[in-house]
């Protein structure tokens, strides 16, 4: 990420666009475009871009004229220091109204209730 510890966070768009740009790997601002959903346009997307690399999420490439965009950091880095970032400031460090949202939600597929089971049981045999 950013060469500070703390990049600025991404905003709803930004991850919008991120989420592209993890399952492009590595694309010019013009192929983020086309793959996104139209919404807005070319001028904005390369703007996104080009904050999103200043932050330290995406590294830029060049080849040639073009800039290729290329994620700095994984999906799984990047959701988890959210989600901490979120358990330490909003939940005041306890991970339990998070388990219990997510408990109680009505789209969890089969696979992911299964992994939660097993973690709390993990946790469990731990204690």
């Amino acid at each position: 990420m950013a060469k500070s510890s703390r990049p600025r966070p991404l905003s709803r768009t930004e991850w919008t666009i991120m989420q592209l740009c993890w399952k492009l790997g590595r694309a010019t601002a013009r192929q983020v475009h086309d793959a996104s959903d139209g919404s807005r346009d070319y001028r904005t997307v390369k703007t996104l871009l080009d904050r999103m690399a200043a932050k330290g999420f995406l590294r830029i490439e060049k080849l040639g004229r073009l800039s290729l965009f290329v994620p700095a950091v994984s999906r799984q880095r990047a959701v988890s220091e959210v989600v901490t970032d979120f358990v330490d400031a909003v939940l005041e460090r306890s991970v339990t109204p998070l388990y219990l949202h997510l408990a109680e939600r009505d789209d969890l597929s089969p696979e992911e209730i299964t992994f939660f089971r097993r973690q709390l049981e993990a946790d469990k045999e731990e204690s």
